[in-house]
């Protein structure tokens, strides 16, 4: 797309949203050096600190230190250039007018468990405190900058509506801010949903000249996604000298995009932004090695040993991804769901987990009837995007308890039915994570899910009735498969070799999963109505059936595209 190569303004945030995030102490001369040398890179804007309190965010402390440094004063006295202080409160504007800043900067999100986590409030309050910032600073003639985080999703709420951008970006430009910054906190964003979200402000009556770019690097596509908003009309982009930040209220969240790559790009497109490449390199490598961090950027890191500014190397070692671990928290305490299930939430997702583990999680009725209440539950609510089916112990579902009360034995198949259907017919994407073997109707809760993950241990067995007719207490022994054999069918997506590594495969598939499109996750559910129809067979008739499923040539293009996600 050919547009006019209107110049560039960077936002250099490296000194506060690059450092918050580290978590070694790094002194306030080295704080203080870095913004000298950033200034002499040409940059025309940088974020200096943020007076938030030590208690949420450790490294930056020191932040009276740094504004009252004679340095950073005679800075803010006698450039032109922008040097907003982040403020999240009037108390924190009070510590900025004190030590003489010219700008500052709010912040709100546009969900609320990111507020929560980040601000301890809701938006509302958010925007109410935002407003009371605005108004004082406006009254000392300290002109003023938004943020808006999670712009696309939110490590806590999942996928971020639309609107509540909307919202909150109209009433921060409504209280003064000249500018709002848009922040893709967990750099979940894509050039198409980038370009969505600035369609939807410019449609809403948002001009693009008073919008900027923040976006994180999680998954590589910080540079491509600032690209496809200067496309859209954007010309101010935050960015990190040598990458740095992160969030330390967004698990899982990367670093800025780095800004000697947006310099790369932009200048190799013929758009100026007014930085020296070469000082601005500098200035990432020395800083990265005053960090005792690899200098990571991808331009960057080319340029800077081409210019003999970092030690060539004749072969380099390919780093583990390492992938942060899901934290769960526990719900549905009380008398929501039976004892015998465990519920917890970790964003977007829901796990749900079998709790009878001396009874090889054997399906109570009870337990049935509460899995059938949980997912329809969570069909329906829009934050939850994936539901995943665990166990406890060493088996992951031994079929139905025959030690059933006269009430629940009048119909536990019909139970069963419903059950599986309500899994199968799930918007939602649904995992199991099998930990152990399974029998009968654990092989059709199994099943009936999109995805499947197993330890390399499990086998699955049907009993001669079907899907747990039989008491789980008598099993047969012959034609249990194994999950080597299943895997080869395409019917699990990942062997873990335990039950430890079996958690690390479900942390991998649901941070891929959160960059894939819904859809893209559903898989196909013709193998548990393939048993069903087989339920009165011969059990050696069904468990071929079972082995020959995959053969069948009526496999639908979301499950390949889902079991390819999972691996």
């Amino acid at each position: 797309m050919k547009d006019p190569r209107g110049a560039v303004r960077l936002v250099e945030v490296g000194p506060r949203d690059g450092l918050q995030n580290i978590h070694d102490h790094v002194p306030t001369p080295l704080k203080i050096e870095l913004i000298r040398r950033l200034q002499q890179t040409g940059l025309r804007a940088i974020e200096l600190t943020s007076v938030v309190s030590p208690r949420a965010v450790p490294q930056l402390a020191d932040c009276r230190d740094v504004l009252r440094n004679e340095g950073i004063r005679h800075l803010q006295d006698q450039s032109r250039m922008r040097l907003p202080v982040l403020v999240p409160n009037l108390k924190g504007l009070e510590v900025a007018i004190e030590h003489g800043v010219r700008e500052v900067a709010v912040f709100v999100s546009a969900s609320e468990g990111f507020s929560k986590a980040n601000i301890n409030c809701s938006v509302r309050q958010g925007l109410e405190r935002a407003r009371a910032v605005t108004q004082r600073a406006s009254q000392h003639g300290i002109a003023i900058r938004g943020y808006v985080s999670c712009i696309f999703e939110d490590p806590f709420d999942g996928p971020t509506p639309r609107a509540a951008v909307l919202r909150c970006v109209k009433e921060l430009l409504d209280m003064g801010c000249y500018e709002v910054s848009l922040g893709d906190t967990l750099g979940t964003g894509a050039p198409d949903t980038v370009r969505g979200i600035l369609t939807y402000l410019v449609d809403n009556k948002v001009p693009t000249d008073r919008l900027a770019g923040h976006f994180h690097d999680t998954y590589g596509r910080a540079v491509a996604n600032a690209w496809e908003a200067y496309c859209c009309g954007l010309r101010v982009f935050d960015s990190s000298v040598g990458g740095l930040g992160g969030c330390p209220f967004a698990p899982g969240a990367e670093g800025n995009v780095a800004s000697e790559d947006l310099v790369y790009m932009f200048h190799s497109e013929g758009i100026q932004t007014g930085v020296n490449i070469l000082h601005l390199l500098r200035t990432g490598v020395w800083i990265s090695q005053a960090l005792s961090r690899p200098y990571a950027t991808r331009a960057g890191r080319v340029l800077a040993l081409k210019h003999k500014m970092l030690p060539s190397a004749p072969r380099t070692t390919v780093q583990p991804v390492i992938h942060p671990t899901t934290k769960w928290s526990p719900i549905g305490k009380g008398a929501n769901y039976s004892d015998r299930l465990l519920v917890y939430r970790s964003g977007s997702n829901v796990k749900v987990v079998l709790n009878r583990p001396k009874k090889g999680n054997a399906l109570k009725l009870k337990m049935v009837s509460d899995l059938v209440n949980l997912i329809e539950k969570c069909n329906t609510e829009p934050s939850i995007s994936r539901i995943i089916v665990s166990a406890k112990g060493n088996f992951f579902c031994m079929g139905v308890d025959s030690a059933m009360e006269p009430a629940e034995a009048e119909s536990p198949l019909d139970q069963l039915t419903r059950l599986f259907k309500v899994i199968e017919h799930s918007r939602k994407t649904t995992i199991a994570c099998i930990n152990g073997p399974a029998f009968g109707a654990g092989v059709g809760l199994a099943l009936s899910c999109d995805i499947r993950l197993s330890v390399k241990s499990a086998t699955f067995t049907l009993d001669q009735v079907g899907l747990g007719g039989r008491p789980a207490s008598s099993m047969p022994s012959d034609h249990p498969v194994t999950a080597a054999e299943l895997k080869s069918f395409g019917v699990i997506a990942e062997i873990a070799d335990d039950a430890d590594d079996l958690q690390d495969c479900l942390n991998r598939l649901l941070m891929r999963l959160r960059t894939s499109p819904s859809t893209a996750s559903r898989i196909s559910t013709r193998l548990i109505r393939l048993i069903w129809a087989h339920a009165e067979r011969d059990h050696s008739d069904a468990a071929n059936e079972f082995l020959r499923f995959e053969s069948v040539n009526e496999m639908d293009v979301d499950r390949a595209v889902a079991v390819g996600c999972a691996q």
